[in-house]
């Protein structure tokens, strides 16, 4: 997962993966099938691992607007710690792998779609507990959400700051109102 995400995809060779797992080359494509698996399933262990902490509340079925704003104060406090120059691996490959491999892309979706379903039930759980409008549209908005993330992600590799950086979370959490 980390040499994917420090080189990327494209710059990431079989004998590169080879020399950082100690699995030989048969091993690897015995047990994922090609490079393109092998990336698939460490872009999704870098989703699960790098967002699973700040997922877990939101992942409750009765999660609101309280586990959304926490989710982003988490992701902000892992882009504070993080080597900003990394990015985030989801976006990295959204914008520089996507485009030219519908499989990867198809993977992007997926991840993207699964964390819009989660802000979206929070979204409804807000507005059935009256801390959101009802004009406000659950499914559009989460995707929103997810458009947000990204955003925090881009600035960190373009080195906003700290401060930037929660300015404009609070702006975009802001239009919950």
């Amino acid at each position: 997962m980390r040499l994917f995400w420090d080189k990327g995809y494209a710059d990431t060779s079989m004998d590169d993966l080879v020399k950082a797992t100690g699995v030989s080359r048969y091993g690897i494509y015995g047990t994922f099938g090609n490079k393109r698996e092998v990336f698939v399933q460490a872009l999704r262990r870098y989703a699960h691992g790098m967002m699973g902490i700040a997922m877990t509340d939101l992942s409750k079925p009765d999660a609101s607007v309280a586990e959304i704003r926490a989710f982003f104060e988490h992701r902000l406090q892992v882009a504070a710690k993080d080597d900003p120059r990394m990015g985030c691996m989801i976006c990295n490959t959204a914008t520089q792998v996507a485009p030219h491999d519908e499989e990867i892309a198809a993977a992007i979706r997926q991840l993207f779609s699964e964390l819009a379903a989660l802000f979206e039930r929070a979204l409804k759980n807000g507005q059935r507990q009256g801390e959101l409008a009802k004009s406000l549209d659950p499914k559009a908005t989460s995707f929103y959400l997810v458009g947000v993330l990204q955003g925090l992600a881009v600035m960190a590799r373009a080195g906003f700051t700290a401060k930037e950086a929660k300015s404009y979370v609070a702006t975009a959490l802001g239009t919950l109102r």
